[in-house]
Parts: C-alpha cells; structure tokens; sequence
C-alpha cells in the first residue's frame, strides 16, 4: 500500500472525564454533556427515525449514511433504537438496516474501546462492533454483518471521494445519471447524519463536491440532520435540492439544520458543471459496469442457484440473511462434490503491500472471511469456525527474500493492530507446534475450514430449499421470470431470479458460455495420523502454508497440498503429485525426511478448479452480449472514447464463478457483493475492485484491443 492510500490514525487526548478529543481538529468527538443523548435527539429524532422505521413493510432496506464514523457512537445509538422496535429476531417481515459511515481518520481498536467504555448501556452492541472493527489501519470499503437484520459499511478515506465513489459512477469518477445503478434496484440513503468536526475546524469535509455526493444518493423524502448551523452547511445543502430549516440545538447549543430532499436537480448547477470539467483528462467516461433502473423495481422473492459448491452455498445464505427465498440445484447426491470437496482448506489469501487491484480483493477478502467465519451468524448462535473447521492462525512462510520484504511491510504497517505479525522462525515454530524452516506472517484469526461441511451448514438455514441429484440443463426466461428445465425440457422451478455458480459447467447454458472459464487440476495428499508421516506430523497446531499448505488433522488425518497442473484433465490420483506435495511439506518443515515414503499408499483427492484469465472471480450480472458490442462499438477504434451508455444485461440473470483456489477466502465477498447488488445496496466493496469483478469486463476488454470475444 503507498503511504498515500494508509488513513492517518486519530490523534486523541483525554479529559479529564475520560472523554476522546481530536488533536488535528482540536475538538471533540461529541458533547461533554451528554454524547449519547446529543446523538439520540441531533440525528435520531430529527430524521424522525422511530416514526419512519413504524412504517417500513416486509423486507423493506433503511439506508442512513453518516459522514465522520468517529468512535461509533452514533452507530450503537442507532442500532440501540432499532433493536427496541425490531429486536434481533428474523422473520419475513424484519425490515433491514444498513448504515453507511465514512471516517478520514479511524480510531485504533484500543481508543474505541476506551472511548465506546463511557457507556455501559451499549456494553453489549459495543463488544460486537470492537470485535468486528477493521484492522487499522486499512483504506478502502469495509463491510460489517450484525445482527440477522443489521450491516455496517465503513469506508476510511475523506468524505467527499469516498461519497463520490459510493454513488454509481464512471471510471473516471464523474457520477452516472440517477437511473444508472450497479444493481437492477435504485440504491439511495433515506437518512443523512451530517457529522463529522465543525466547519470552522473540518473546512476539507464541507466542500460542493460532498454536497453533490449527498443530493445524487438523495431522493425525494431522503433527509438529513446536523449539529452545525454553519451559513457554508445551509447554503451548500439548499443549492443542490434540499429544503433546509434551523431547529433547536442540544444542550447549549442555540441551534441545528434538519431538512429534506425535494429536488433531483440541483438549483445551481454551475458546481456540478465544474466538478465534471475537472475529471476530463482522467480514464474514459465509461458506464459500462452500470445498469438502467427504476425506482419501482423490487428485489426478487425467489432465486434459483445452479452448483452446490462454496460459490452455490455462500450465495445461496447471503441471500437467505435478506429473507429471499432460495432453491438450490445440485447435480450431485451431495453438496461440495466438485472442486469444494476437499477434506479441509486453508482460509489463504496472497497479502500484498501493493497497491493495485489484486492485492486490494485478497486484503479485503482476508478480512471480510475472517470476521464472517469468527461470527455467530448462525441460529443455533456457534460461529461456522467452531462448527466447521478451527480459528487456528495461519502462518504465511517467507521463503524468497522478496516475499520476506512483502510480509515485513505489512507487519510493520499494522503493528498496532492483531491482524497480522511478523515471526522469526523460532517464534512461528513455537505457534506452529512444529519446527518450520522460515520466518513468517502470521494471522491469529484465520484458520482451516472443511467444505463439505461448511456447504451443508451454509444451506441449513431457514429459507434454503436443497434439489440434490437434480441437473439443470438449460435456463428459458417469459415474461421476467425465469424457468428452469431438466434433460426432458419439464420445468424443475419458476423463479425471479437465477444465479450460475456452477464452475466450469456455467459454459453449458448459452447466456454464459462466452465466459472465459479454465479448470486447474489440483491433487491433495491425505496423511493418516497412524501413519509413520503423520506421526512425524503429531503436534501441529496451526495452518503453515508456503508453495503448499498444511492444516492441523482432522478427523485422525493431515491434508497437505496441493498441486496446480494445467491441461492436465485426469481425475485419477497421481503419485507423482504426492511426491510434489511431500516436497513442498519438506520445503516448509525442518523434520524427518519424506523422499522414502511410500507414496503409492497414500490417499488424496483430485479437483479441478475453476478460474479466469486475470484471476479475479466473476460476480455480478451476466452481459447481454449482442447489445454491449453494439453500444460500446466505438472502443475498438478508440479505446478511451467517452460513452454515456449504460451496459446491457440479461434481467434477473447473475454469476459467481471463478473463485480458482481462494474459495474459503472469497466467496464470504463475493457472495456478499452479488447480495448488495440483486437487492439494490451499496457496494460491499470499492467500486473501482467492482469492475474488476464484473462479468461484462471481458467484452469491453476485447473491444479496447479490437480483439475477438472467442
């Protein structure tokens, strides 16, 4: 990561009340009187939030975006308010809240424990915020699951970008007309809370462009409230459609503005006319990632999922958390008989202190899954780790200098936090519980997941409807609806939706064949714990992984592997792959030598992974190809045209594919990212990492290189 892209840490003093004041604003975070009850009245009851949730119906999304996270205080108030009307239990009629926050400069986790101490009322939503707190410090889009009906998003960056980017926008960071969305819904906030340090103190934050950000995320009946009667704050807010009024401050303050949204054009639109004239020069005015929507279109209540692997699963619960109802097709008797079969897999992403979009998934991707699998998303109230698999750590060996100098600077940069830490070798094989030959990265809540078992809990949820030993051939769409046929052409399910997370069998159905999908084969070793190799094994405790991967045993066997051959489609075990895997284990241990096992008793399991050209998964709606060559002819003889279309796509058709080897990793995001976008919210990640994601990015590559499709 550049130094430029790390948010600067909060500065804090302490009063003498043990209350946080900012050092680069020299002011505080909320009022020495009473922060709690300024929160409840400035935001709570001047957006008229307890009145406006009484009348939310069904499934219905309540959006409250906040400018200035701080130490959270306005979030747990929030949440506190909710869970009076709603409580924590989910029926179909719970409506859901999302909350939105952005924050330049983020508390470390220890100053917003101390902070967040000061009330004992929100003990308890507090210890779940801490311990759900992105590790500091991290830039980018964070998403947060709580309780059944709440998400927080966090964004650390400054206010007004990261509320231009949260908006659908061009690459080039100009905002798309108000009909253009990332998913088939309208995505806007029903509520503003303007904080965030006075004007006076914070002039950066107040600017047109945040002004802007805010109308275009606005609709009519979006309101907002603020603790400043600041003249810039009114002004700003009534030039872009807000009808704005004062109200009576808290405590000792005279006054506050509160307002709502009356406008979709701004009564000034010189700012606007600047602000885009600044992004000319920058990458090309492209749309393409975004789709048309209306303000009448509804998330679907039923969706079909083809492929009951770590994609099919993953997407099929996030779904389930939004109250749609799912039904699940599996070609196989069993859940996770393809390339998520596996005994156990590590939770391994590829860290890297560099700044480019990869590096950005597998960051944002380590911390998401580990959150996701540490949490107590489950009804029985267990955590899918202590179900599943174990919170074990995982040790990242440095076997090449440059991989040492990666890992070093990541340690370094989160040294204040318990994300990661770097390890000599005499303390990693301390962790480890064996001796490993290499220094390490170590991340104390990862850990090892089998997905079989995974899969199974994923889709015991209420709401999951499993078709096991049923094939889905082909898919035909009326009147936009979706049926779903079987070799005989007879109808297996009508449904609103459908997601393809059938791997490399997602080339079968015509919408998707175009996709350019590779399988990798990949053989792992299984190690009985009674064997001479397994005993040599006994007292591991954590993940290691290297060129290969270890995982404590399980079920009275090691798993080690696991092998990448490509053009290589036998489903047979090779013993010649289990001497590669010994090797790598050899590579990363210092124990007996493995060059005289017998290799040919071992047991082990052949996979093919699926993945693509640029290793980045596939998720999101699938292309209406035909119509994206046409509006997007241009950029084959001129690769950085501006184009003001949006993209095309199939109504109510969407993929999750290509996870490759990261599947425990990923598909917590990528199931998540194609949640937000079937339901209309915002992105779960940056939307810049989106269009690397997006399944429409192979066409309009190939047309920038006027290259063929095929």
């Amino acid at each position: 990561m550049r130094d430029a892209d790390i948010p600067k840490l909060a500065r804090l003093t302490w009063d003498e009340n043990n209350q946080p004041l900012s050092e680069q604003f020299n002011d505080v975070y909320f009022s020495k009187q009473s922060g709690l009850e300024e929160s409840r009245y400035v935001f709570i009851d001047n957006n008229d939030l307890n009145h406006r949730w009484a009348q939310l119906q069904n499934n219905e999304i309540f959006t409250i975006a906040e400018t200035g996270f701080g130490s959270g205080l306005n979030f747990l108030a929030t949440w506190h308010e909710w869970q009076k009307q709603f409580g924590n239990t989910k029926s179909p009629r719970t409506p859901q809240l999302h909350f939105i926050s952005l924050e330049k400069h983020p508390l470390s986790k220890s100053d917003l424990q101390r902070a967040l101490s000061l009330w004992p009322d929100l003990a308890l939503l507090a210890n779940d915020l801490i311990a759900n707190y992105p590790p500091q410090p991290t830039p980018g889009t964070h998403r947060i699951l709580l309780a059944e009906n709440i998400k927080l998003t966090i964004i650390f960056g400054d206010a007004a970008p990261s509320l231009t980017y949260l908006a659908p926008a061009a690459a080039n960071g100009e905002m798309a007309p108000n009909n253009y969305q990332f998913g088939g819904r309208d995505f806007y906030v029903n509520a503003w809370f303007l904080d965030g340090f006075a004007p006076a103190k914070n002039p950066d934050m107040w600017s047109m462009e945040l002004f802007l950000a805010i109308a275009r995320l606005s609709r009519e009946a979006s309101t907002f409230a603020t603790f400043s009667a600041a003249g810039i704050v009114k002004r700003g807010l009534e030039s872009v459609g807000f009808r704005v009024q004062k109200a009576p401050g808290f405590g000792r303050k005279r006054d506050m503005l509160k307002g709502i949204f009356a406008s979709t054009t701004p009564n000034n639109s010189e700012p606007l006319d600047e602000m885009r004239a600044k992004k000319r020069g920058d990458p090309a005015r492209l749309y393409w990632h975004l789709q048309t929507s209306s303000a009448e279109a509804q998330p679907p209540k039923q969706i079909a999922i083809i492929g009951g692997g770590l994609a099919g699963c993953q997407a099929a619960f996030a779904l389930a958390r939004r109250n749609i109802g799912v039904t699940l097709f599996e070609k196989s008797t069993e859940l996770a008989q393809s390339a998520s079969g596996n005994r156990q897999g590590a939770l391994y992403t590829k860290l890297s202190p560099h700044n480019n979009p990869l590096s950005e998934l597998n960051l944002t991707a380590q911390i998401f899954a580990s959150h996701f699998y540490r949490q107590n998303l489950l009804p029985s109230g267990d955590s899918l780790f202590e179900i599943c698999g174990d919170a074990c750590g995982v040790l990242h060996l440095a076997a090449k200098a440059n991989q040492k100098a990666h890992y070093q600077s990541l340690a370094l940069c989160y040294r204040d936090s318990d994300f990661c830490r770097w390890l000599e070798p005499r303390e990693a094989s301390i962790i480890a519980g064996l001796n490993v030959r290499h220094p390490a990265l170590y991340l104390p809540n990862s850990g090892w997941l089998a997905p079989e078992k995974l899969c199974k809990t994923l889709c015991s949820v209420p709401g999951i409807e499993l078709r096991l030993n049923t094939a889905v051939v082909s898919l035909a769409q009326s009147a936009k609806k979706w049926q779903l046929l079987d070799i005989h052409g007879e109808t297996l399910c009508c449904v609103d939706a459908v997601v393809i997370a059938n791997a490399h069998s997602a080339r079968q159905f015509p919408q998707t064949q175009g996709l350019p999908l590779k399988t990798i084969r990949g053989q792992v070793t299984h190690i009985a714990s009674t064997q001479r190799l397994g005993v040599t094994l006994q007292g591991l405790k954590s993940v290691i992984c290297g060129e290969g991967y270890i995982a404590p045993s399980y079920q009275q066997q090691y798993c080690c592997g696991a092998t990448f051959t490509l053009k290589n489609n036998n489903p047979d075990l090779d013993p010649s792959c289990h001497q590669a895997n010994l090797a790598n284990l050899q590579e990363m241990l210092q124990c007996p030598d493995f060059g005289d096992a017998d290799i040919h008793t071992l047991d082990g399991r052949v996979g093919f992974r699926t993945t693509t050209p640029d290793y980045f998964p596939i998720v999101g709606p699938v292309a209406d190809e035909p119509v994206m060559l046409q509006r997007f002819e241009r950029l084959r003889t001129k690769a950085n045209a501006d184009i003001a279309n949006a993209g095309a796509f199939i109504h109510g058709l969407y993929t999750l594919l290509g996870l490759g080897s990261r599947g425990l990793a990923y598909s917590p995001l990528a199931a998540e990212l194609l949640a937000s976008l079937i339901c209309g919210e915002a992105l779960p990640i940056s939307q810049h990492l989106y269009r690397h994601l997006h399944p429409a990015r192979f066409i309009i590559r190939e047309l920038m290189r006027n290259g063929p499709l095929r």
